[in-house]
C-alpha cells in the first residue's frame, strides 16, 4: 500500500516552516538591534549628563568668580550687572536652588553702579 501525500500539503508545510524560520530570524535581528540600541542610548545619555554637570559646574565657577571679582572692587557697571544676571538666570535653570550662589548675586546688586 502506497500513501500519497499530496503536493500542496508539503508546499505548504514546507513554506509553513520557511515563514516561522525567517520570522524568528527577524525577531532575533529586531531583539540584537534593541539590546544595541538601548546601550548607545544609554552611553549618550551619560554623555549629555556629564557636559550638563561640566556646564553647571562652569557656570557656578564664572558667576563666583565674577560676583568676587565685583565685590572686592565694590562697584560694577550696568553692562556687567546685566550680564552676570543673565547668566545667573540660565543657571537657575539648570540649578534652580543654590542659595549660595543666589546670595553672591544679591550682594553684587547692592554695589553702586558706575559707567566707565
Amino acid at each position: 500500500m502506497t500513501v500519497s501525500i499530496p503536493v500542496g500539503l508539503v508546499v505548504q508545510t514546507v513554506l509553513t516552516g520557511i515563514v516561522g524560520w525567517l520570522t524568528k530570524l527577524v525577531l532575533d535581528t529586531l531583539k540584537n538591534y534593541s539590546d544595541e540600541s538601548k546601550a548607545w542610548r544609554k552611553k549618550m545619555d551619560d554623555k549629555v549628563d556629564g557636559i550638563g554637570d561640566a556646564t553647571q559646574a562652569t557656570m557656578r565657577t564664572t558667576i563666583l568668580h565674577y560676583c568676587e571679582k565685583y565685590i572686592t572692587r565694590g562697584w560694577i557697571t550696568s553692562e556687567e550687572l546685566s550680564s552676570l544676571l543673565d547668566m545667573h538666570k540660565k543657571y537657575t535653570v539648570i540649578n534652580p536652588k543654590n542659595g549660595f550662589i543666589d546670595a553672591y548675586v544679591e550682594r553684587v546688586k547692592q554695589l553702586e553702579i558706575r559707567e566707565i
